[in-house]
């Protein structure tokens, strides 16, 4: 017998559930990398958070756009401030974070999480650590309007090298943008690149620069003196 549309919408919505509350699947899906896959067995990976990663680390390339990597010897070697990751492992049931370092930012305490709906939901702060939440939204808003006025003036404003997942996410909105300018102009293949993510790939794009943007800022903070969202010296 034929699974019934309701019986697929059933499917569909338990897998989300469960994606929603595996820790490994959300971890992927916000743009944790791992470490070393290749991991003995009986041991835990080791999810990093790439804004926090010192160069190379994971296997990471230095430079996280495509074409910066193909010419890297006309930006040099990228340099970031960072010491240690933020990460995540796994003992038995219970995860352990572990904050990152940098020149001028010490780690915090570890945490230690027994339920994974708590880490879950810690996620986001952890992310942004050691800015607040609050506090790296409104840089986020800082920039949306910084960037949004230079555009509607036809004026330059300060760019930034992102880093994973920014760089990640970024791509799969220029490949969708190029996927619907070629519809509109009737020479798009049949397939899409993406999947159609809800609204505007402008504002999306906007949304992630400024996303990307508050983390270079942390990451300048962490650098202390002489770090800038560029980089050493950077402006």
């Amino acid at each position: 017998m034929a699974p019934s549309p309701d019986d697929e919408i059933r499917f569909i919505l338990n897998a989300r559930r469960w994606i929603d509350a595996d820790v490994a699947s959300r971890l992927w899906t916000r743009g944790w990398a791992v470490a070393d896959l290749a991991v003995g067995e009986g041991e835990p990976f080791e999810w990093f958070w790439p804004p926090t990663a010192p160069v190379g680390y994971g296997g990471l390339p230095d430079w996280g756009d495509e074409a910066m990597q193909r010419r890297p010897q006309i930006f040099g070697p990228r340099q970031t401030p960072w010491i240690r990751p933020t990460r995540i492992t796994k003992t038995g049931t219970a995860w352990t974070l572990e904050y990152g370092e940098a020149i001028a930012q010490k780690p915090a305490a570890p945490q230690a999480y027994a339920e994974d709906t708590a880490l879950i939901a810690d996620l986001e702060r952890l992310e942004w650590w050691p800015m607040t939440i609050e506090e790296a939204r409104k840089i986020q808003r800082s920039r949306l309007f910084e960037v949004t006025t230079a555009m509607a003036h036809d004026a330059h404003y300060l760019g930034l090298f992102p880093t994973e997942p920014y760089v990640g996410r970024g791509k799969a909105i220029r490949a969708r943008q190029l996927f619907e300018h070629q519809r509109a102009r009737g020479v798009a293949d049949a397939g899409s690149p993406t999947a159609r993510t809800p609204g505007d790939l402008n504002a999306l794009a906007r949304l992630l620069d400024a996303e990307a943007w508050a983390s270079a800022v942390r990451t300048a903070r962490a650098g202390g003196n002489g770090w800038g969202v560029s980089g050493p010296d950077g402006a």
